[in-house]
């Protein structure tokens, strides 16, 4: 293994994926387990097929059931684990309902108990127990929808993946001093299930075509790697210039 390969490695890492059988999530766990990881997919749904897969391929990985909004679901589900090296927050809550509904509070409810008590169940779970082994990696998932507002989603969602954002900075400044980097991912439309059939067209996009989950995964995975060792509070814009645009 050259220096530079050894940058993208994640052999003998050991990689919590909350949200592992959404799209993003299941194509992060694939490009974690190509480099190398032990895998631990979590998620509401089952996740043992995509184990077994992983498996299958010659990788290492266990399944965990888990509801994030559920902050005692987390502690034992962290208490059960043990120690991880990398957590990935990949899992969102996306209703397509209309915000002018008498109920639509309980959606809004909802949503923030997901995408954003989720990611901080997480970190009190884990934060100290990686700060006391010398250090590890969250990444938290977030939404270009958080930064300019979105193309199609709800303006719940929209304000989710803002304090997303939000917390990886105060993540990030609360956990680097032990070695404990905290960045976000932005992706923009991605091809998922959460998306199927409200996605926009393509061409009003700057590349042209709506990103895959693969290629969200990839950048996800090397900041869980020694290749990214000197990053944290970075979001990480993945969506075709389209912040820019």
């Amino acid at each position: 293994m050259t220096k530079a390969t050894k940058g993208i490695d994640l052999t003998g890492h050991r990689i919590l994926i909350a949200g592992a059988a959404g799209g993003i999530g299941r194509a992060t766990a694939h490009a974690c387990a190509e480099l190398g990881a032990s895998l631990v997919l979590s998620d509401i749904a089952d996740t043992d097929a995509l184990a077994a897969e992983i498996r299958a391929a010659g990788g290492a990985a266990e399944s965990r059931a888990c509801d994030i909004a559920d902050r005692a679901a987390v502690e034992a589900m962290a208490d059960a684990v043990g120690a991880v090296d990398g957590i990935v927050a990949t899992f969102g809550f996306q209703p397509f309902d209309d915000w002018q509904a008498d109920d639509w509070e309980d959606a809004f409810h909802k949503v923030m108990d997901i995408n954003v008590l989720g990611p901080l169940h997480l970190a009190r779970a884990y934060m100290d127990r990686m700060a006391a082994r010398g250090g590890g990696r969250i990444i938290l998932v977030g939404s270009l929808a958080g930064r300019i507002g979105g193309l199609v989603s709800p303006p719940h969602y929209v304000a989710s993946k803002g304090a997303v954002h939000s917390l990886v900075r105060w993540l990030a400044r609360r956990g680097v001093a032990q070695n404990v980097l905290v960045n976000g991912i932005v992706p923009g439309p991605t091809d998922t299930p959460m998306m199927d059939g409200t996605l926009p067209d393509g061409s009003m996009l700057p590349m042209q075509r709506v990103a895959e989950a693969e290629e969200v995964a990839w950048p996800t995975a090397f900041l869980l790697t020694p290749g990214a060792s000197y990053i944290s509070g970075t979001l990480l814009d993945v969506n075709g210039s389209l912040a820019y645009s």
